[in-house]
């Protein structure tokens, strides 16, 4: 994007919520800062992600997505996750990397932690990076302290992958659009509940991905044992950033039917078809307190590329 000229004065900056016709701008900040490797829904920035972004039935872009704009121009922006009846809200900032050490990421943090306390919430998580020494660093000064971890793992195709072993009595079958979309919302509630800060994954979430122009069908890999889905490999191939990089969006088995291989089979499944279509490599992001799906991974070649911190603050 044209940036403004950084002599600007801070306080002639504007602060505004979003309005349609924004996301081109917003994906040109974000990749303006690529010490910043934001994902959304695990996706690298791109326009089809961030309207994913705001029309997840969780994002009220009227309200708490927030743009700092000066002469017309983007140069920060936050956004606000908080749920009716949670005590947690979730946050990001971001300023352009011209625009830092003026005080606008202050300004728009304490404008989310208004919001969340307004909407009663009692703490506030952050996540980043922990190669991002500046940021942590400006989290700590505001009072956030490091409360949890977690993982992105990579895989280099080159890397053989090994072929399926389904265990006896199960057998593997692709999502069904206009039926799966409620299957995949139970499987995985049921999967992930008792997960670090679970919070249920809605309907309109699963309905957001499967209208993308990137999804495919063939990519979601049931596991079905007595005409039941017990598991699921989700998999996505990104192809508005220019290369074919894929995406293990979710791994999830239930836990009446874990123990028994079917979630390595899921994987090497769903890494199979990601060669087939040619992707170049595949990413994945793994809870920190998950050692033995993080085994699972390493075990069939990825490799923790980064560690990514959640930063907590209480309101």
């Amino acid at each position: 994007m044209d940036q403004p000229s950084s002599t600007a004065p801070a306080g002639q900056t504007a602060v505004r919520n979003f309005r349609p016709g924004d996301e081109q701008s917003w994906l040109s900040l974000i990749l303006a800062a690529p010490d910043f490797p934001y994902t959304f829904f695990n996706r690298p920035p791109s326009l089809d992600a961030l309207k994913m972004t705001l029309a997840h039935p969780a994002m009220d872009a009227a309200h708490n997505l927030f743009f700092a704009e000066v002469a017309g121009q983007l140069i920060a922006y936050a956004e606000l996750w908080h749920a009716a009846g949670l005590k947690r809200a979730t946050a990001r900032v971001l300023v352009h990397p011209t625009w830092r050490r003026r005080g606008i990421g202050r300004r728009l943090l304490g404008l989310l932690e208004e919001l969340a306390r307004a909407a009663a919430g009692t703490y506030m998580d952050i996540q980043i990076s922990s190669e991002i020494e500046g940021g942590r660093a400006f989290l700590q000064a505001h009072g956030f302290a490091a409360v949890h971890r977690s993982w992105r793992m990579v895989l280099d195709q080159a890397q053989a992958i090994p072929l399926p072993c389904w265990p006896s009595g199960y057998r593997q079958r692709s999502f069904v659009v206009g039926q799966d979309e409620h299957t995949s919302m139970l499987l995985e509630n049921e999967s992930f509940q008792g997960e670090w800060e679970f919070l249920p994954v809605e309907l309109g979430e699963i309905e957001g991905f499967v209208r993308s122009p990137d999804f495919q069908a063939e990519g979601v890999i049931y596991a079905v044992h007595r005409g039941r889905v017990v598991g699921e490999c989700w998999n996505w191939i990104e192809t508005e950033i220019g290369e074919q990089n894929g995406d293990v969006w979710c791994l999830c088995v239930l836990p009446q039917h874990r123990g028994r291989g079917l979630g390595r089979a899921l994987l090497v499944s769903g890494l199979q078809w990601l060669r087939g279509q040619g992707v170049r490599s595949v990413t994945l992001f793994v809870d920190g307190a998950n050692d033995q799906a993080k085994h699972l991974y390493e075990s069939v070649g990825f490799v923790a590329a980064e560690e990514q911190v959640w930063y907590r603050k209480q309101l």
